[in-house]
């Protein structure tokens, strides 16, 4: 990753996007984050931009859905700075649970 790369905010969604039977640009993901304690946010973010998650929540579980296969990384960094705290492939067929874990920035690669 670029040293010079600026970590921006997703557009937050509700849960309308239809990957299933919708047209969905091919360079746009949807994630769902459990957030502990509620406030559960859903986004769509670009592939291979590195996003911040404000207040840096604690994630319980994450679900993806796209078009094509990608992987997930969530660092507790707001920069994406290290390794990534959770690498998850997606799509996923639903939720994915994972320990708690604050998460500060993520991005979605292609894989």
């Amino acid at each position: 990753m670029a040293s010079e790369e600026v970590p921006v905010s997703a557009e937050l969604l509700g849960d309308e996007v239809d990957f299933d039977g919708g047209i969905v640009p091919q360079a746009t993901a949807w994630v769902k984050w459990n957030v502990k304690g509620g406030g559960d946010r859903t986004e769509q973010p670009t592939i291979g931009h590195l996003y911040q998650l404000q207040g840096q929540p604690n994630i319980q579980g994450i679900e993806i859905r796209v078009s094509a296969p990608v992987i997930l990384y969530a660092f507790s960094s707001p920069n994406g700075s290290g390794s990534p705290d959770i690498s998850l492939p997606g799509p996923t067929n639903g939720q994915i649970k994972n320990n708690p874990i604050r998460i500060g920035s993520y991005r979605v690669d292609y894989r």
